[in-house]
């Protein structure tokens, strides 16, 4: 496996509880395109937080693996939501690791939807970390260091005054459905 070694000693170390990212994302993919081959730099311009329909087996196994573990959490979400709801048969049961179903019941009994989110981003950070471990020098690496500054800058874009405007939309939505329409 090609190693990185220049690009990856260059890139500044991210924190999960950083307010916001050392650089962004096309400072990033800058970075990488130096070093990295149109192949792998093809790679690290297709990733997203989101797992397609459909993961490609010519996918590095980083990147099949953080889509498996991001589905396994996104259908344990869904499964125990609709258990909340009594509707146990809307997601059929799959195979999900224990560390998933642990952090899913914990997120479940959050009463604060930004806790929430921060407890399941913050297992996704756990999640990239043992998946970096793969190869500190190569691929593998720049691919997790891709997603986790995804994270850092979907986190830097939340803001308050946003956050109330939508939650306002959504209480309208559900007290006067008819104005909606």
């Amino acid at each position: 496996m090609q190693g990185y070694y220049y690009t990856i000693c260059s890139l500044p170390h991210l924190v999960f509880s950083a307010l916001s990212p050392p650089l962004n994302s096309i400072t990033f993919l800058l970075l990488c395109e130096i070093e990295l081959g149109p192949e792998d730099m093809s790679l690290i311009n297709s990733i997203t937080l989101l797992p397609p329909a459909v993961v490609p087996d010519t996918l590095p196994s980083v990147s099949r693996r953080w889509y498996s573990a991001e589905r396994q959490l996104r259908q344990e979400l869904a499964r125990q939501r609709a258990a909340r709801l009594g509707r146990n048969d809307f997601i059929p049961q799959t195979a999900v690791s224990p560390f998933i179903k642990k952090i899913v019941r914990q997120v479940m009994a959050l009463d604060s939807p930004w806790e929430a989110d921060k407890m399941l981003d913050l297992a996704r950070w756990q999640i990239l970390n043992e998946l970096a471990a793969e190869d500190d020098f190569g691929l593998p690496y720049l691919v997790v260091y891709c997603l986790k500054l995804k994270f850092l800058e979907r986190r830097a874009s939340f803001n308050q005054q946003s956050g109330q405007r939508l939650r306002q939309k959504i209480i309208n939505q559900i007290n006067w459905p008819e104005r909606t329409l």
